[in-house]
């Protein structure tokens, strides 16, 4: 696999960032649960509050682990995109890896997005959309995207950026 493109490095700091913010809602969730039960409602038992603290504590750490650490990494190592001269090709996946081989003739439309997180770090996410789909190439730097997404365009319709001199 020669001459693939990367998501940028701080689209690592991205999804850490991303989940820690999850995590942190997690917790305000479980605290919230526990404080309304045990202050004003009784819904439950105080043993059955306290192994919902633990299973809950529990499954922040893991999503903490999992979400911080482990899926970054391997999300950054794992998702490759490619642009050739007639298509583009894009690697993605966790657990089952999927590569999308799209003509470019076949691409209708380009768009690109950018979350709160992203616009901090200058990265953008760009969906190309065909008849059967839609491929996603995730946190990339802004400026490779409005390249990439120009690049699309122009063997599209290379003569778009052309003035229309036909209407006479």
């Amino acid at each position: 696999m020669t001459n693939y493109n990367y998501m940028d490095s701080s689209g690592k700091k991205v999804m850490r960032l991303t989940g820690i913010i999850i995590v942190a809602v997690l917790c305000m969730v479980i605290a919230a649960v526990y404080v309304v039960s045990s202050l004003w409602l009784d819904w439950l038992a105080p043993n059955v509050m306290n192994w919902i603290l633990i299973i809950g504590f529990i499954i922040v750490l893991l999503l903490l682990i999992f979400e911080v650490v482990i899926i970054p990494i391997y999300k950054f190592k794992i998702f490759k995109y490619k642009l050739t001269e007639n298509e583009i090709i894009v690697r993605n996946g966790f657990w089952f890896i999927k590569i999308v081989k799209i003509p470019l003739f076949r691409i209708q439309n380009v768009d690109t997005h950018e979350g709160v997180l992203m616009r901090k770090y200058g990265l953008s996410s760009i969906t190309l959309s065909t008849a059967g789909g839609n491929a996603k190439i995730n946190l990339i730097k802004k400026e490779t995207a409005i390249l990439l997404k120009k690049q699309i365009k122009q063997i599209n319709y290379p003569h778009s950026s052309e003035p229309d001199t036909n209407n006479a």
